[in-house]
């Protein structure tokens, strides 16, 4: 097929409804910083868009709302845990992990499995950037919490950066861990395992997702948490199981790491990311983060990577971004329009009236996933 033909762009109502349900954006976003600047102030909704294949889809007829989701706080290890970190000791990896499968046609779930997933609170160290990373998030959907968990999918999803930023903000203003539980409540208990690692070390900090003076981020995160996952996780191994995602800084990185890395993430999701790592001019960027080196700087921005490694054979790409966003929403069809000419299968979503917000974050990742999950075989093609 073209590559400029979006395929299997699905926003389940579900998903998207309960997400825009959950924000009292005002006590949610409040102390996020520029991340968040402008969210809106009440519940917002959204509808789906399903059905014939475009290359954006907007949303304009109103879905139900729910009440303000509880902001998840610390897990409890359960009693069939491994460890401190509370990941059941049924999903430690055994044997030759598969490349993919199709469990959209061949998980039959059990009587006994959960009706919504654990979120867990992890540490993944630096074991070879020596990245001082703080905690990660790990949410493990019901099919990983039965007694023969399957091999699944991993969605690596990041924050954007902000002096208070955190992998939590995926947990409160994202609203990660209800957008799961409503995918896996349409998918028999199926989703990726998802994990929220700390790509900037405080949250004043930028390493850009590169390997520089500000931090080895780019090993960190190619190399350090894939290998956690796969010492840890029964998981799939192929690239086409692997997804990396982000809000903002985290959508910059997810550019950067998809089009850079596609034997390692074969999907991407980027939601209001910039054209390129910055800490704010050109000139701070590359003093700053590449010790001066103007080629290493220029080599590190997505349509420099899109370039070196197209063309992409089985790659695909997730951008959204509010209407309102006069900043960072310009930048979508830029980058979206380069994936595309590279070889990635694109698909692009506009949230009407959304800022750069959390709100926003929270359903263009809601978005994203549902977009991702016949791509790794959890749901029908």
């Amino acid at each position: 097929m073209s590559s400029r033909t979006v395929r299997n762009l699905v926003l389940w109502p579900i998903v998207i409804a309960v997400v825009a349900g959950a924000f009292g954006v005002g006590t949610v976003v409040g102390r996020h910083g520029a991340d968040d600047a402008a969210g809106a102030g009440g519940a917002t909704t959204v509808a789906a868009a399903t059905g014939t294949p475009s290359r954006t889809a907007s949303t304009s007829t109103p879905a139900a709302t729910f009440g303000p989701a509880e902001k998840a706080g610390p897990a409890t290890p359960p009693a069939d845990a491994q460890g401190p970190e509370g990941i059941p000791a049924a999903e430690h990896p055994t044997g030759t992990a598969p490349s993919s499968l199709d469990l959209a046609s061949t998980w039959m779930p059990p009587t006994t499995m959960p009706t919504v997933g654990r979120l867990l609170r992890v540490q993944i160290p630096g074991t070879l950037s020596h990245f001082a990373a703080r905690t990660a998030l790990l949410y493990l959907p019901p099919a990983a919490l039965t007694a023969d968990p399957p091999a699944l999918p991993v969605a690596v999803l990041l924050s954007g950066q902000s002096r208070y930023a955190s992998p939590e903000d995926l947990a409160d203003g994202g609203q990660i861990e209800r957008t799961l539980n409503g995918l896996a409540a349409v998918h028999s208990g199926l989703t990726p395992i998802v994990v929220v690692p700390d790509q900037l070390r405080t949250g004043s900090n930028n390493p850009m997702c590169v390997d520089g003076p500000l931090g080895n981020s780019r090993t960190y995160l190619l190399q350090d948490v894939p290998a956690w996952i796969g010492s840890h996780l029964r998981v799939q191994t192929g690239a086409s199981a692997w997804t990396i995602g982000g809000f903002s800084q985290g959508g910059t990185c997810a550019i950067q790491l998809g089009a850079g890395a596609p034997s390692r993430f074969g999907n991407l999701i980027d939601v209001s990311g910039e054209m390129g790592p910055t800490l704010g001019t050109e000139s701070a960027t590359i003093e700053q983060g590449f010790s001066g080196d103007r080629a290493a700087y220029e080599a590190a921005m997505p349509v420099a990577l899109l370039r070196a490694h197209t063309p992409y054979a089985h790659s695909g790409a997730f951008f959204a971004a509010g209407a309102l966003d006069h900043t960072y929403g310009p930048v979508m069809p830029v980058l979206a329009d380069h994936a595309r000419t590279a070889g990635m299968q694109v698909a692009t979503w506009t949230l009407p009236g959304g800022k750069h917000s959390w709100s926003t974050a929270s359903q263009g990742l809601a978005a994203g996933l549902s977009w991702v999950m016949p791509r790794c075989g959890l749901a029908p093609a």
